[in-house]
């Protein structure tokens, strides 16, 4: 029995980094599709944006790097493409972080495709939305909240005529008569920077316009507090928020992948730690008694 016991407790622990990775990558390939508690926050936010009408506005804006990508990715899928299909609304992309608009761009092509006799961007419909009659894709801006604050006060000086591939846009903006913070009906900010807090101070705070975050790890303790505080509409934090989100929205994705392995190694690690304590208090115990 002593020789079970210190096999246990002195099992090389190259073994354990070994057998998660395997697994780790098992569940990549092979998900099991366990199901999530969804958290109230997602789950309002879902609802929120399931509740948009023909005629709604919706900012959806990109305050978005490179390192975050990895964890808001599921999120910007899953989300947006949850806002195209809703009939009848428009959407204005912007993007207040100079690396954003590739991943704008790779977004809108994972959900689609190219419209009849196009062969580059921006021109993509998705959901059956056309580009330059349904949405629009305004590019990058720099200045942060002073942007954003003449946004909402005034759409034309803050956007100019053109999008950002240089197209003018001028009469998707007079058609639909927009113009300031006061036509929008829903902002939606993917961040690692805080993008929805100064959209938050400018657009809802001055014009109730609501605003929902999709924000990165670091960042979700304060968010929570402002969705609580009743100062967000909405949240989806990080990969978590993105699983749940792609969970209710039927929206088959990375992240439900990562969160099958999350799940089951964190059991494993679990089961790790009970076997290595039976195995080292077992070990110790026997030799005492001897």
């Amino acid at each position: 029995m002593s020789n079970i016991f210190k096999g246990i407790a002195n099992i090389d622990r190259r073994y354990y980094y070994a057998a998660v990775f395997i697994l780790t990558v098992i569940l990549l390939l092979f998900p099991l599709g366990l199901p999530l508690a969804i958290s109230p926050e997602v789950k309002h936010t879902y609802e929120l944006i399931d509740s948009l009408e023909p005629g709604d506005l919706v900012i959806i804006n990109f305050c978005l790097s490179a390192s975050g990508y990895a964890q808001l990715q599921g999120a910007c899928n899953s989300m947006i493409n949850h806002v195209f299909q809703k009939e009848g609304v428009l959407v204005i992309f912007t993007m207040t972080a100079d690396q954003a608009p590739i991943m704008l761009e790779e977004i809108i092509a994972n959900n689609g495709e190219l419209m009849s006799g196009q062969t580059d961007y921006p021109y993509y419909q998705i959901n059956g939305k056309q580009y330059g009659e349904d949405y629009v894709n305004m590019g990058y801006y720099p200045g942060l909240f002073k942007w954003i604050a003449s946004l909402s006060a005034d759409f034309r000086p803050a956007l100019g005529n053109n999008d950002w591939y240089g197209i003018d846009v001028t009469e998707f903006f007079d058609s639909h008569n927009l113009n300031s913070a006061e036509d929008v009906d829903l902002v939606i900010s993917f961040d690692s920077d805080d993008g929805a807090g100064d959209f938050m101070n400018y657009f809802f705070l001055e014009y109730g316009t609501p605003v929902v975050q999709s924000m990165i790890g670091v960042m979700v303790a304060n968010s929570k507090v402002q969705y609580n505080a009743g100062n967000y509409a909405g949240i989806v934090p990080s990969i978590r928020g993105a699983a749940e989100y792609q969970y209710l929205a039927d929206y088959p994705g990375y992240a439900l992948t990562q969160m099958d392995a999350f799940s089951v190694v964190q059991f494993f690690l679990i089961l790790l730690m009970v076997l290595g304590n039976i195995g080292y208090y077992g070990y110790t115990r026997l030799q005492r008694e001897e």
